[in-house]
């Protein structure tokens, strides 16, 4: 296997489980030093220790992505740790879905709190590093929501389509740093925020039949655009948001 990442540092915000935890492991299968953040403790070391029991690099730091204190913490302690940052991969996120009518202000505050300033906080403490030490690649997972309209999910979408505005600013005004910005589309993915969201197989098998090319996305489907975009196979894609999601948003 290619060792795209040798000698790089990489972190992935929500790494413990799902897409982040798909992410990290590759990352570390690719030569990467990897830490892993997460408020589960247990969850996170447990992912952290699996990564070394196959030879990789990987540290767990216990990090809320929405308290910048927390988050100068973990860009310290990385730095302690490994001694440089090369890779942020912004993959902590919250999903919920009510009726548009219906949805709190606590929601909206929520999926704001979590999926926008939970990417922006570990961006800025990251890109404080990269802009003085040759620059590096950021990629925020997003979703298809933040692309096309979703019933029920108005607010989520909304902080997604955020996500993905955020790339872009970020993309421009970082170049001059050689700091590439993009983003991660997927659409619904087999995790267990997929199967929260819809408990039955009938559900979700109608999400699979939904889509182009016939089934539900895997961890490891988002974690490979990831690499790309990460690595420099694309040392000329900037301010870009990739949908990865078996085709569902050419549809609708």
């Amino acid at each position: 296997m290619a060792q795209r990442f040798t000698s790089q540092v990489a972190i992935v915000t929500g790494g413990s489980r799902g897409i982040g935890l798909a992410t990290a492991e590759a990352l570390a299968r690719e030569g990467a030093s990897v830490v892993i953040v997460s408020l589960n403790e247990e969850r996170g070391q447990t992912a952290a220790g699996a990564i070394r029991d196959e030879g990789g690099r990987a540290d767990f730091i216990c990090a809320d992505v929405t308290q910048r204190d927390q988050v100068e913490r973990m860009v310290a302690r990385t730095l302690e740790r490994f001694g440089d940052i090369n890779i942020l991969v912004n993959n902590a996120g919250v999903h919920d879905s009510a009726p548009f009518w219906e949805e709190p202000a606590e929601l909206w505050e929520r999926m704001y709190r979590v999926n926008v300033l939970g990417t922006a906080l570990p961006s800025q403490a990251v890109v404080r590093h990269l802009k003085d030490n040759g620059g590096g690649a950021i990629v925020h997972v997003a979703s298809k929501a933040g692309v096309v309209g979703e019933p029920g999910h108005a607010a989520y979408s909304a902080s997604k389509g955020a996500v993905i505005a955020l790339a872009r600013a970020m993309a421009v005004e970082l170049a001059p740093c050689s700091i590439r910005v993009n983003a991660v589309c997927p659409g619904p993915v087999m995790t267990d925020m997929l199967h929260a969201a819809v408990p039955t197989r009938e559900g979700r098998d109608q999400l699979a039949a939904d889509a182009p090319l016939g089934r539900v996305g895997r961890p490891e489907d988002i974690a490979n655009a990831v690499l790309y975009l990460a690595s420099s196979d694309s040392d000329w894609c900037t301010g870009q948001a990739v949908s990865i999601d078996g085709g569902l948003s050419i549809l609708k």
